[in-house]
């Protein structure tokens, strides 16, 4: 066998060797992260969520200055259930 024929077989093994740890290649630390991060984005939301709708109902049985802090407490969690979106759901503008 000549050493250019070894050269480019080795080569090759090298290459398929490579190619297949990429393809079996555990999730980096980074990626689990931001995994994670969305997983809980997620469940917070879900809790965001239900303490609007709970508050919602308040709201709506509240009279006076109830009624306005209530207000004040919705808009706030709307701003975070806005935030927690854009985490779970980034825009297409964003990519």
């Amino acid at each position: 066998m000549k050493k250019c024929d070894l050269k480019s077989e080795i080569k090759e093994y090298i290459v398929e060797l490579l190619s297949e740890e990429d393809d079996d290649k555990e999730p980096t630390k980074a990626e689990l992260e931001k995994k994670d991060s969305i997983t809980t984005a997620s469940n917070k939301l879900q809790k965001l969520v239900t303490k609007m709708k709970e508050l919602a109902k308040e709201y709506t049985e509240a009279k006076g200055d109830k009624k306005e802090k209530i207000k004040d407490e919705l808009k706030k969690l709307t701003a975070d259930k806005k935030a927690l979106e854009k985490i779970i759901l980034p825009s297409s503008e964003e990519d």
